[in-house]
């Protein structure tokens, strides 16, 4: 499992990143190679059982960590790509280099991101009638190996999920994402912090109702930890 992307490869490119004024390269398949890992890595809390053994929250905290980085290397390239595209509307010079090191997904958003802005520039600048159609943003994100893809966890709060839909169109929907099972049920002991298979953290205290994934929610009554709510309409 060498060829498997590694927190600290992810903060590596981060900090260059951070520390650069223009784009830096990074590999052509990195964001495909991330989701591989978050997959592998939710694959293997799951061959674990019990969702709340050190083992399970550890890989548990190590794909939310993957996550975060990925998640801010995108958002610090994002906004060069932004000042590149707009740059390229106004008319000014472009650096060719960084122009050659974008991935594929981070050029597509480049030309649909300078194509708006050139028309809205003409329309409000020089009186020309914008065109009735949009740009379409669309690629074909480029392969990784044999190694399945993995989207990032709905989280309205992130500005990488914003995007998500944008830089991976194709992607497939996984059991992460899929409806599941939820039960309620009314916590009696304390529980220490947790995540479910989700990314959602739970610190949970006696009295506390809470709707929690079935499997996990089943763990909780079957130690009698928690008390299980059937909701009747």
């Amino acid at each position: 499992m060498s060829d498997r992307i590694r927190i600290s490869e992810l903060h590596g490119y981060l900090i260059d990143e951070r520390n650069s004024g223009p784009l830096t390269d990074i590999p052509a398949t990195l964001y495909e190679e991330v989701h591989a890992e978050l997959s592998a890595l939710t694959n293997e809390a799951h061959g674990l059982g019990d969702p709340f053994c050190d083992g399970v929250q550890m890989l548990l905290k190590e794909r939310e960590s993957l996550r975060e980085y990925i998640r801010d290397l995108y958002a610090e390239r994002t906004r060069k790509i932004f000042s590149l595209a707009l740059a390229k509307a106004n008319g000014e010079e472009i650096n060719r280099d960084e122009l050659r090191i974008m991935v594929s997904g981070e050029r597509a958003l480049y030309e649909a991101v300078a194509d708006s802005a050139t028309a809205c520039r003409k329309a409000l600048c020089d009186g020309k009638q914008m065109l009735n159609t949009t740009t379409a943003y669309h690629f074909t994100p480029a392969a990784a190996g044999s190694a399945p893809e993995e989207p990032f966890l709905a989280d309205a709060a992130s500005f990488a999920d914003a995007h998500a839909d944008e830089m991976f169109p194709n992607r497939n929907i996984d059991a992460e994402r899929a409806p599941e099972s939820y039960r309620v049920i009314m916590v009696q002991e304390k529980v220490e912090e947790f995540q479910d298979y989700s990314g959602r953290c739970y610190a949970l205290s006696p009295g506390d109702i809470v709707s929690l994934q079935q499997p996990m929610a089943e763990i909780l009554c079957s130690r009698n930890i928690a008390l299980n709510i059937r909701l009747r309409k």
